[in-house]
């Protein structure tokens, strides 16, 4: 017992789960069946169900991470999982979350798609490029609204941008390298390699620092955004 009065008081503090409206999760969805509805009229159209397949496995990819994250919010909500047993949903939303920002790059495909389906395959392609990236910002919030309240803010901002230089150099090894997040698992000793090479490749280090201060700065905004909004509602409430 003497030994948790030594610890800080945030660390013995339980997590407190804050109410949410679902607005954020119903907005993601109405992206994401308006790119299902595209996909699949460009699959009945053409009759070529590349695109389809591509980005619908991606988008549920996307969407991986978020999933994790709501799981274990619940878990914490119902008391069913302690917050010091939280720490392998973290590494696991962490292993996924560069699928998330990873559909930006399915914009490399435009350059292959037929000129009289371009218009709408750039669109598309945008879309579910779009609902990705949000689905990892916004899930990356809600993994910040609970690591806060243990970690302390700096750390937690700390933690958090780094997390997305990570999801730089997870996008570098998924496009170039075509490796998978599940290869963490499959193939350990393949994965090491790419990482270790990679280390020593000038285009994953531009590519890591490119993407990942891009993401930072982004992912800043929408903090932003989100807690001036939350801040405005809970005070007209």
């Amino acid at each position: 017992m003497q030994i948790l009065t030594l610890l800080p008081p945030r660390i013995l503090r339980p997590i407190v789960i804050t109410p949410v409206s679902g607005r954020g999760l119903r907005a993601l969805l109405i992206l994401t069946v308006i790119g299902l509805c595209m996909v699949t009229m460009r699959g009945l159209l053409t009759q070529n169900w590349w695109f389809f397949y591509m980005l619908c496995w991606n988008g549920a990819l996307a969407w991986f991470p978020l999933g994790v994250v709501l799981v274990m919010r619940d878990l914490l909500l119902s008391r069913a999982l302690r917050p010091g047993t939280a720490v392998p949903f973290l590494l696991l939303w962490l292993v996924f979350l560069p699928n998330a920002p990873y559909i930006i790059t399915d914009l490399f495909h435009i350059q292959h798609i037929q000129s009289p389906l371009l218009w709408f395959d750039t669109m598309t392609i945008f879309l579910f490029a779009l609902t990705g990236l949000l689905t990892g910002l916004y899930s990356t919030l809600l993994v910040h609204r609970l690591v806060v309240q243990r970690a302390g803010t700096l750390l937690t901002w700390v933690c958090m941008l780094g997390c997305q230089v990570l999801s730089g150099f997870g996008i570098y090894l998924g496009r170039w390298i075509r490796l998978n997040s599940w290869d963490l698992l499959t193939t350990p000793g393949v994965l090491a390699r790419a990482v270790y090479d990679a280390l020593h490749n000038t285009l994953s280090l531009k590519l890591t620092i490119t993407y990942g201060l891009v993401l930072a700065g982004l992912y800043v905004a929408f903090y932003v955004f989100s807690e001036d909004d939350t801040a405005k509602k809970f005070k007209l409430t």
